[in-house]
């Protein structure tokens, strides 16, 4: 293969760097060409020919090259890397213990950690899940300070409703600073219109508590901390095509997806606005990237096979070898558009290239299972979805790029066969550092805001000052950057309303656009990292209209952030 150059922008470096995502002394060409390579060196145990991986593995570098995708962070880190030859590629665990026995549960979770993946743990079947909690949060901090890790440890910890302790849960991070866990509060739909409808709601203990009383707590505390976050693993069960046999029981840290007991996944993300051009979405190149990317992700799953942790995890990757593929770049599209955000167009386009990437995912999948076989879950017909009209069920809504037929079509092929390699392929999961690295705004998200220096304007926002006013262009940006926002310089309302950034749109507008592609009716098999992100003088009562509005739009997740709720946050926005 010719010698394909990696560049990253500075700032990207950094990350690379600061990150620890390029081994000292590494280079980020290194980093490139040994992801390539051991993507791409198990096909060799798989018996695929070997000019056919060879062209697979050119098309791959190409387009990594050209930051049209990039696998996700601890695909860069761990693949092919000194230290890392026994380690898996995925970005998320729900680890399998029984957190009773503090001893034996700690090594394996440091084990996992040790694979720079993101942790789940549900507390639910536990009778003190604060004391728990407090003790996971202490042993990330604890192994943090070894210096030993190259990914931050970031965790999630969630607890059912209707548990007897959840007010204490609910109110834990209003206390203290538990800052290597999220927190979730496992809802289901009962519960929610009970808060609806301002009614009582039965706790496992056999009380009865006021529904709607206890959501105003979960909105309290997050307007103080930013948690906890609203998690409806019903919904998710629901859209679970093996929930007989493989339940979702808790999330990874930003809940993007249900995990079933021991489960891993593996990310890899599109940067939509490379596709962009003005006659449109390159709808043939999104494709063939969609295609080399499942590929190169069920590499992954492969190479995970051997070196969980835990033989749970092996097995439940055996069984579905589930991943996910993202899209980043989404606020720069629009831009290009001249869309705003918070408009049925915007959410038009969104849904049509997220249904495009889900549905040639899957016909990527079925080829693969053509030539490699199946996940094992296709091996039987008992309890699984693909043999009972899932597809059909949950996609077989029109959009722009795939229509019902095709779904019908690809559904019947897959029934008749059995022939799937993977039970999910897309997701939408946090991508800060991802689109960073691929030079794209932040995954499905707005701009978070506007910089105070011209030179670190997003080149989508420049660009877009360039082509509606150019002699005006100086003016312009230097009173955008000098006031945080563009919604007072001289450019007419509809295009100052395409540079809305997340605190100047909407809740409603938030809670839109992701419900365009994971409510009802959504176009992506799994959930959304989403936070609704707030001015600082945003109330309890915005934050409580929040979550009851999530419920209504069919969200299976919500999280916000109050601006200013953490001195430390990471970015102003």
């Amino acid at each position: 293969m010719a010698r394909l150059k990696y560049q990253p922008s500075p700032t990207a470096h950094q990350v690379l760097i600061k990150g620890r995502i390029i081994a000292p002394e590494e280079t980020p060409q290194h980093m490139f060409e040994r992801v390539v390579d051991a993507l791409f060196a198990v096909e060799a145990t798989m018996g695929i020919p070997a000019a056919e991986t060879e062209q697979a593995k050119i098309q791959f570098a190409q387009f990594m090259a050209e930051k049209t995708f990039t696998p996700g962070t601890p695909t860069l880190t761990n693949a092919g890397r000194e230290g890392y030859e026994h380690s898996a590629l995925c970005s998320c665990a729900l680890i399998p213990v029984d957190l009773r026995d503090r001893v034996a549960s700690s090594k394996m979770i440091k084990a996992y950690y040790q694979q720079n993946m993101g942790s789940g743990f549900d507390l639910t079947p536990y009778a003190d899940p604060l004391s728990l909690l407090i003790w996971l949060n202490d042993l990330a901090a604890s192994e943090t300070k070894t210096g030993r890790y190259d990914r931050y440890i970031g965790n999630m910890a969630n607890l059912h409703v209707a548990h007897p302790r959840i007010r204490d849960f609910i109110e834990a991070k209003t206390a203290r600073r538990l800052t290597h866990f999220n927190l979730s509060v496992i809802v289901n739909d009962a519960f929610m219109e009970a808060a609806k409808r301002q009614e009582s709601f039965s706790m496992m203990d056999g009380s009865e508590i006021p529904a709607y009383e206890l959501l105003k707590l979960m909105a309290q505390s997050a307007w103080t901390s930013g948690d906890p976050s609203i998690l409806n693993l019903e919904r998710m069960n629901k859209d679970n095509p093996l929930v007989s046999i493989a339940p979702y029981v808790s999330a990874p840290p930003c809940a993007e997806m249900g995990l079933s007991e021991g489960e891993t996944c593996q990310f890899a993300y599109i940067n939509i606005s490379k596709f962009v051009t003005h006659d449109g979405i390159d709808y043939e190149k999104l494709g063939a990237v969609t295609r080399v990317v499942t590929r190169a992700l069920d590499n992954a799953v492969e190479i995970g096979l051997g070196n969980f942790p835990h033989p749970k995890s092996t097995e439940i990757a055996r069984l579905k070898r589930k991943i996910g593929i993202a899209a980043s770049g989404i606020a720069d599209t629009l831009l290009f558009y001249d869309l705003p955000y918070d408009s049925d167009e915007a959410r038009q386009l969104a849904r049509d290239i997220l249904s495009f990437i889900n549905y040639t995912s899957k016909q990527a999948s079925l080829e693969l299972a053509e030539q490699r076989g199946s996940c094992e879950a296709m091996t039987t017909r008992e309890g699984k979805g693909y043999y009972q009209a899932y597809l059909e069920r949950r996609f077989g809504v029109r959009t722009n790029t795939v229509t019902p037929d095709q779904w019908k079509q690809l559904a019947r092929h897959i029934r008749t066969t059995g022939y799937l390699r993977n039970i999910c392929t897309t997701a939408l999961p946090p991508a800060a550092r991802v689109s960073i690295l691929m030079d794209a705004s932040a995954g499905i998200e707005p701009f978070f805001g506007i910089p105070a220096n011209v030179g670190e304007m997003r080149p989508s926002m420049t660009d877009f000052v360039r082509r509606h006013a150019p002699e005006r262009v100086d003016t312009i940006l230097n009173q955008a950057a000098a006031e945080g926002t563009f919604q007072h310089v001289d450019l007419p309302d509809q295009l100052r309303e395409c540079l809305n950034t997340a605190k100047e749109i909407s809740a409603l507008g938030h809670l839109k656009m992701v419900a365009a592609l994971v409510g009802t009716g959504g176009v992506v098999d799994e959930a959304a990292s989403k936070t609704v992100n707030l001015p600082n003088n945003a109330t309890l009562d915005d934050i409580l209209n929040i979550f009851l509005l999530a419920h209504e739009l069919g969200l299976k997740n919500i999280s916000v952030y109050r601006d200013g709720s953490y001195e430390d946050q990471p970015i102003k926005l």
